[in-house]
């Protein structure tokens, strides 16, 4: 059961939809960036790893449009399915992060130091 919310008669609902597309934008940046990494080095595992970030990229593109549509001004913000979205889109930022970094790494040490 959820507990009705406090109103907000500000712009809360767009700025949480802003920071919704501003975070979404960023993944899809990062994706692309590991994508590029993974086809210029030639590393299949980054590559598809890449390509596997943009089908979640997509995935919770349509999660935000769906959400931002049927935006409830009444329904608890703070759901165990939100908390979860937002952990995944951490997970993913960090994975591309890392990704990117090492594909890095292995470029530099075979082209430096070999």
């Amino acid at each position: 059961m959820t507990v009705k919310r406090a109103s907000d008669g500000g712009l809360q609902p767009q700025r949480t939809s802003l920071s919704w597309s501003r975070t979404i934008f960023v993944l899809l940046i990062n994706v692309l960036v590991v994508i590029r990494v993974g086809y210029s080095n030639q590393n299949a595992a980054v590559l598809y790893a890449g390509i596997t970030l943009a089908v979640l990229t997509f995935i919770f593109y349509i999660v935000y449009v769906y959400r931002t549509a049927g935006f409830e001004f009444e329904g608890e913000l703070t759901t165990k399915s939100a908390i979860w979205v937002k952990r995944l889109l951490s997970a993913i930022l960090c994975i591309a992060a890392l990704l990117i970094f090492l594909s890095s790494l292995t470029n530099l040490i075979q082209n430096y130091l070999l």
